[in-house]
């Protein structure tokens, strides 16, 4: 009665899935200390009672600075899905040693509903792999299990207010540029590239995401999420910051200023960079060439690679300093 009432309670609360959760939860526990219950089916009876009451904690409990309850819900329930699959497993077996003393009509019903299920559910890679394959930026593109080659035949368009330009990004100058790197970046060098701001749901990271290499900023949203303690969430913004000065700017000094502080080795300078930033902020990175400060490290049409020449820079910066 009290599981109830509590069910119902909760349920009022805006918490309907309580009305589920709570009675399983009660039978769960009733089962576990059943007289004469095995140790191994008390370990499934306590995973399935995990499951069941996460996706009720979620509801109730939300992470600060969480979008809703997305990311919340999102983390927690791939911990539910885990620990159901391992229960799931277990509890197919038992019904299935258990069926043998079904009776005839019932053991056909159950073996029937049972294909049918698996069925059903194996169809999932077929099916979803098929649907997927259409949903994507480059449809014409045979199946792959390359997740760069959409890059090869894909273009995106790119419009920046601040600059006031925009122009249709081509893709497989990126995956050059992505492809030089994976093959000729030993260690793990820090790159810089553009950024398109504010929304994150761009081409931003696209080096960093496809090479694993370490950039000055990755997710912003999820840095700052992650860094809730002031000031690091004004520290992220402070990079996001420092990214588009470095572009922007006509001044070397800053420029090398910002490569020294973030231990930066190359610098990426291709169709979004064109975009985002003003045509004399790039245009430093050439005279930077001149100066000896930077090497044209792989250099296509639409695209360029600078590598920074520390010992370079360290005397640029002592000559400063002197």
């Amino acid at each position: 009665s009290f599981v109830c009432l509590l069910a119902v309670g909760l349920a009022m609360a805006s918490y309907q899935v309580a009305l589920i959760v709570l009675p399983l939860v009660a039978w769960i526990v009733l089962l576990f200390f059943r007289p004469r219950q095995s140790l191994a089916m008390r370990f499934i009876l306590v995973l399935i009672g995990l499951a069941l009451s996460l996706t009720l904690g979620v509801e109730i409990i939300v992470i600060g600075g969480d979008i809703g309850r997305q990311n919340t819900v999102f983390k927690f329930y791939m911990q539910v899905w885990l620990l159901l699959s391992v229960a799931c497993g277990v509890a197919f077996a038992c019904l299935l040693r258990a069926s043998k003393d079904y009776d005839k009509p019932l053991r056909i019903a159950w073996f029937t509903t049972c294909a049918i299920l698996v069925f059903v559910a194996g169809l999932f890679p077929i099916v979803g792999t098929r649907g997927r394959s259409f949903d994507r930026m480059a449809p014409e593109l045979p199946l792959t299990l390359n997740g760069l080659d959409y890059m090869t035949r894909s273009r995106h368009y790119e419009s920046a207010p601040s600059t006031g330009k925009s122009a249709w990004i081509d893709l497989a100058v990126d995956h050059q540029l992505i492809r030089w790197l994976q093959e000729n970046a030993s260690g793990s060098p820090v790159i810089i590239e553009g950024r398109r701001r504010p929304s994150e749901y761009q081409w931003n990271g696209r080096i960093s995401i496809a090479t694993g290499l370490p950039s000055v900023l990755g997710w912003n949203f999820h840095q700052r999420q992650q860094r809730t303690f002031h000031p690091m969430p004004r520290w992220v913004d402070q990079r996001e910051q420092n990214i588009q000065q470095f572009y922007n700017t006509e001044d070397i000094d800053i420029a090398v200023d910002i490569i020294n502080h973030f231990d930066i080795k190359y610098i990426i300078k291709a169709g979004l960079e064109e975009v985002h930033a003003t045509d004399a902020g790039l245009a430093k990175f050439d005279r930077m060439v001149d100066a000896g400060l930077l090497d044209i490290a792989f250099l296509i049409d639409g695209g360029t690679i600078y590598e920074v020449i520390d010992d370079a820079i360290f005397g640029y910066l002592v000559e400063r300093f002197r």
